[in-house]
């Protein structure tokens, strides 16, 4: 017997169900997400989330925001129906409520110029030339894939 579960993947962005064994065991969920220790965020009355408990690290290259937690989430995430105790049952939330909760983020590098002849400590600087680098953090809905199940 299978049950669903919503996992999010903040590298791509893609939001989707996927079929794992029901049961009374965390397995399926540390295969899902790829991780040695899950921590449990409460996502509403009735849902929680499975989330690496190591996720924030040096080289953090994506996370997610969920709007009602108050830090970033590192790594994939499942969502599922329960509190987080065993065992845990299918969401009762459809994929594209629960999708507008969450923002995917990842740094972005831009580069920055001159926009005119600007005077700095060392000079000179001609309008066009490379200043320097900016980091931003660029915020996405996730992307629903359907019939992934």
């Amino acid at each position: 017997m299978k049950q669903t579960g919503y996992l999010l993947d903040p590298e791509t962005s893609i939001f989707r169900a996927v079929e794992f064994p029901a049961g009374n065991s965390y397995k399926p969920l540390y295969d899902l997400i790829g991780c040695r220790m899950i921590e449990v965020v409460r996502f509403d009355e009735r849902h929680s989330l499975f989330v690496d408990e190591e996720g924030l690290r040096d080289g953090l290259s994506a996370f997610t925001i969920l709007e009602i937690y108050p830090q970033p989430l590192a790594g994939k995430i499942v969502l599922v129906d329960g509190d987080g105790s065993e065992p845990y049952a299918s969401p009762l939330i459809s994929l594209e409520d629960a999708a507008a909760c969450f923002k995917c983020c990842r740094p972005v590098v831009d580069p920055v110029f001159a926009t005119g002849d600007e005077v700095t400590a060392g000079g000179l600087v001609i309008a066009g030339v490379l200043m320097g680098l900016q980091v931003l953090i660029e915020r996405r809905a996730p992307t629903i894939v359907e019939g992934e199940a």
